[in-house]
């Protein structure tokens, strides 16, 4: 993490700068360490995914919805400060709210689970 937060700080700056010298490479320089950071997250996801899917496979459909979900979220939320970052509230929300909707369907199946489990569908 200190690695990632000293990355992020230096990033800061190159983003400073060029915003004072050239402003319309900001938001290709703002996707560049994104990309970045993605890529050095890389090796820790190979062994988290390993385990999401024995997670799954012990704990049946529930765990991998949830799971589902937690990605869709954080891809909905990265892809929104992007937007935002670039100058793009709108499309910013817009993004956001693709992200809910498809939580929403995501978890349609799950509430019907548990409304027929209580005897209520």
């Amino acid at each position: 993490m200190f690695t990632a937060a000293g990355i992020g700080l230096c990033a800061l700056v190159c983003l400073l700068t060029v915003r004072e010298v050239r402003r319309d490479w900001e938001p290709y320089l703002l996707l560049g360490f994104a990309v970045f950071f993605l890529l050095m997250t890389l090796p820790g996801v190979k062994e988290s995914a390993a385990f999401a899917v024995s997670l799954t496979d012990a704990a049946g459909e529930g765990a991998g919805v949830i799971l589902r979900a937690l990605g869709i979220a954080w891809m909905a939320s990265a892809a929104g400060d992007l937007c935002r970052a670039s100058g793009e509230g709108a499309l910013a929300g817009y993004v956001e709210g693709v992200g809910r909707v498809e939580l929403l369907v995501l978890s349609l199946p799950l509430l019907h689970d548990l409304l027929s489990l209580a005897g209520l569908s």
